[in-house]
């Protein structure tokens, strides 16, 4: 298993606290850090320049955030020439960077708009993932369509359904992030009807959203841990949580991973 955690460019920005956590991460002993795609497509080439400086002392693995929010990727608006577009720059130029795996999940960029039919964001969204694949095989990239809870999306809420979106496809699969599956009361089976599409995963605590720590009680995280092991994954997982502020950064971070390394040994 390779550990991995998200957090945005702020260290580029001359953010302390973004700096702070970066430093943190790469002190802790982390594997990589998954970065927002749709930032990262916004930097100009001093600051990518500057980006791949910071990537030597820990590797960008995955990246999530896939689209700008400008972009629209359902509906009558939907910008198919500007999704190509996006995709025949973003993806090489993360690949170059080291990138192995982009989270699909921009819940409200893909949600179905009041008064349209689920079947013709569906379609929509069918779309966008065989464009994607197209691209993402050109670049070896695998990117995984994450399912999300009902608070932040209408649409793709369960591993199954983002499996079904993703049926036939080469470079696009989909994951699990323990987060949402625990909003949805997910108990997994459908991981198990289609184990080949698990290519990713995100961990939280519980519904607080927050870094694992050594705290917790583990049978919050007990079906997820459960359902890793029994499928015998051992690819990436990353954190994406929000931190308790109850240790010193760096302490709290190094918690977080010692943790989430103990949940699967």
């Amino acid at each position: 298993m390779r550990y991995g955690y998200c957090t945005g460019l702020g260290f580029l920005k001359g953010d302390a606290f973004g700096l702070s956590l970066f430093q943190a991460v790469v002190s802790a002993g982390f594997d990589y850090v998954e970065l927002p795609l749709s930032s990262i497509s916004e930097l100009s080439a001093d600051e990518l320049t500057q980006l791949e400086k910071f990537l030597t002392k820990i590797p960008c693995r995955a990246c999530n955030l896939f689209f700008p929010p400008a972009l629209a990727i359902v509906g009558p608006n939907m910008d198919i020439g500007g999704i190509q577009k996006y995709l025949l720059k973003m993806l090489p130029l993360v690949m170059n960077l080291g990138v192995e795996t982009i989270v699909f999940g921009n819940g409200g960029a893909r949600r179905v708009p009041e008064g349209a039919m689920h079947e013709d964001i569906w379609a929509n969204l069918r779309t966008v993932v065989e464009i994607m694949d197209e691209h993402a095989t050109k670049t070896g990239i695998t990117i995984v369509v994450e399912p999300l809870n009902k608070l932040e999306t209408n649409i793709l809420n369960s591993y199954g359904e983002a499996a079904k979106l993703t049926d036939g496809l080469q470079n696009v699969a989909t994951m699990i992030d323990s987060y949402h599956a625990f909003m949805e009361n997910h108990n997994f089976d459908d991981v198990f009807a289609a184990p080949e599409k698990l290519q990713h995963l995100h961990t939280a605590y519980s519904a607080k959203r927050l870094v694992p720590s050594g705290k917790d009680d583990v049978l919050t995280y007990a079906n997820f841990v459960q359902m890793v092991n029994k499928l015998g994954y051992s690819n990436k997982i990353s954190i994406e949580g929000g931190l308790r502020n109850e240790l010193p950064m760096e302490e709290e971070i190094s918690d977080a991973l010692q943790t989430l390394k103990g949940l699967f040994l």
